[in-house]
């Protein structure tokens, strides 16, 4: 049951020390939530929490216990709030300490799936950030920065605020603000609208922002191909190897680099390094392993291991070295494979792959991805007077996604399941209550797991002699790993992204599901599905939605 709570009401519930609230008009808040919001306000044993002497008269207390229940009754609440929820903020105040801060609005408690961002959704969130922009103090404070005072602000953001809803802004059109929505939510979008904002002066108020031209120009990020002269300088081969997962198009890269001089694989994960790492060696190519926690040189001591020459001291020189694409050397190579090329957009590790594509010194340089970003590095290397050549790919096996979920029962797991958890924490949990009710025995991968360990465990569960029928994993199975899937299952379709809990992307579901079903597993058709009833319809429009392409990639400024 869920109302919606005007935000007066809602302003007036969140004079607490211990938590905050920050509201927004007309968003739709939980419940309990909302029982929580009116007891912080109304009940008498949290006077003390809002810094309000306990001790009422009677007659205070009497004004008081009808003001909470006219308020409860308003809005749909028949009864007071619970004493139990008192209980429980008194012990989640004792173990986070009264300094915390709590921020929860509707935008991230019910942001819809990445399939379900249309143009509709893109104007009412336009139209509410625009709302929300013109009323935030840290929105002012930044502008004060730049010499604009309360009184110009007001002024001049309520006529930005109408110029685009006039639809006089090219950049804040609602149907080209999906892909910035799916890629980085209303943070994005609400530095776009400043930016904007800015812009709008300069043309219109250039008496408002006086140095901020100059600003402009000694901060101006827009020419990173300009930062690196390596590349430049020489003509590189670009191919691009693009297909949906499972289709093949990393093994035609990897192919290529066994029979080169010298060559280096860039990789998004240190798991998929080493498996990298332990495939070139297991063909008998001197490889080399460099990660951030990881140094390994090749051993020689293998049979067909040989060294491609020598240094002039005598030192051995390798043929490929495997590395992680934020610890790439910075050296010749004739020919170089980044893989996972679509993080290149990411939010918190994009600009390694933007830094190796404009940086990368390799005569002949593959990428490894989803088409969706073949439009954006196209655009990048036209900039560096560059061609892409492109190699599309099709899926090797059929994927179907079942139209019926687990029904929340761990009994119905099954031999070669990959049950796929979002947090490290549950994996083991999880692992056990499997065990326990189907008496099948489990692996587990997860990013941190060891090399060692990983590779341990991905052969138990690829062994079909061994004791071990089911994976329980992490999303880092989504990244190239060979693992023989019959059915993937998502045991829910949210991840905590660092910020907030949000729905996976259309793109991370698409790479995770399509794991099922592995080319020469002996699984003809690989299956995706969910454990609860409610995420089969959110998993169905996912699978069959080709993600947006990228519109934007990550940079890091040089010192």
């Amino acid at each position: 049951m869920q109302r919606t709570l005007a935000a007066g009401v809602l302003r007036s519930a969140t004079q607490c020390s211990a938590y905050t609230v920050l509201p927004c008009k007309g968003h739709t808040f939980d419940r309990h939530v909302a029982l929580d919001l009116f007891r912080r306000q109304y009940h008498p044993t949290a006077a003390c929490e809002r810094g309000v002497p306990k001790k009422k008269s009677r007659k205070q207390q009497i004004i008081t216990n009808n003001k909470r229940d006219n308020v409860l009754e308003k809005y749909g609440f028949a009864s007071p709030p619970d004493d139990s929820l008192t209980d429980r903020y008194k012990k989640a105040r004792i173990r986070d300490g009264p300094q915390r801060t709590v921020r929860m609005t509707f935008d991230d408690m019910k942001w819809p799936q990445d399939a379900d961002l249309d143009e509709k959704f893109a104007a009412k969130t336009l139209k509410s950030r625009l709302g929300r922009f013109q009323m935030s103090q840290d929105v002012r404070r930044r502008c004060g920065n730049f010499g604009i005072g309360d009184g110009e602000f007001v002024e001049w953001a309520s006529k930005f605020a109408q110029s685009v809803m006039d639809g006089n802004n090219e950049r804040l059109v609602p149907k080209d603000l999906v892909p910035l929505l799916i890629r980085s939510r209303l943070e994005g979008l609400d530095n776009l609208i400043l930016s904007q904002f800015f812009a709008f002066l300069e043309r219109d108020a250039p008496h408002v922002v006086k140095d901020m031209k100059y600003l402009r120009e000694i901060t101006d990020l827009r020419f990173p191909h300009e930062w690196t002269l390596g590349a430049r300088t020489m003509k590189r081969r670009i191919i691009m190897h693009v297909g949906p997962t499972n289709s093949g198009k990393t093994y035609h890269a990897l192919e290529r680099l066994k029979n080169c001089k010298s060559g280096v694989y860039c990789s998004p994960l240190r798991l998929l390094a080493h498996e990298v790492y332990m495939r070139m060696m297991a063909a008998g190519v001197s490889c080399g392993l460099l990660t951030g926690e990881d140094r390994r040189y090749p051993d020689y001591s293998l049979q067909d291991v040989k060294p491609v020459g020598y240094t002039s001291t005598g030192t051995p020189i390798t043929q490929v070295t495997s590395c992680t694409i934020e610890m790439l050397p910075v050296k010749l190579f004739d020919v170089a494979v980044i893989d996972e090329i679509q993080m290149i957009s990411d939010k918190q590790r994009g600009w390694a792959w933007t830094s190796a594509l404009l940086s990368l010194r390799a005569r002949e340089l593959h990428l490894c991805g989803e088409p969706s970003a073949v439009p954006l590095v196209k655009r990048i290397c036209e900039m560096m007077d560059e061609e892409v050549e492109v190699r599309e790919y099709s899926r090797l096996g059929e994927l179907e996604v079942s139209s019926r979920s687990l029904e929340g029962s761990w009994k119905n797991i099954r031999a070669g399941d990959c049950v796929v958890v979002f947090s490290r924490a549950e994996i083991y949990g999880i692992k056990n209550t499997i065990e326990k009710k189907t008496g099948m025995r489990c692996a587990v991968i997860y990013g941190s797991l060891p090399p060692e360990s990983r590779v341990k465990q991905a052969a138990l569960f690829n062994d079909p002699n061994s004791d071990y029928d089911v994976l329980v994993a992490s999303d880092a199975v989504g990244m190239g790993i060979n693992l023989s899937i019959n059915r993937v299952v998502f045991t829910t379709l949210e991840k905590f992204d660092g910020e907030s809990v949000r729905p996976i992307s259309v793109s991370q579901t698409r790479q995770i599901g399509g794991r099922a079903g592995r080319f020469n597993s002996g699984v003809s058709v690989g299956t995706v599905t969910t454990m609860q009833p409610s995420d089969i319809r959110a998993l169905q429009s996912s699978m069959g939605t080709m993600p947006p392409s990228l519109d934007a990639a990550g940079i890091k400024p040089t010192t």
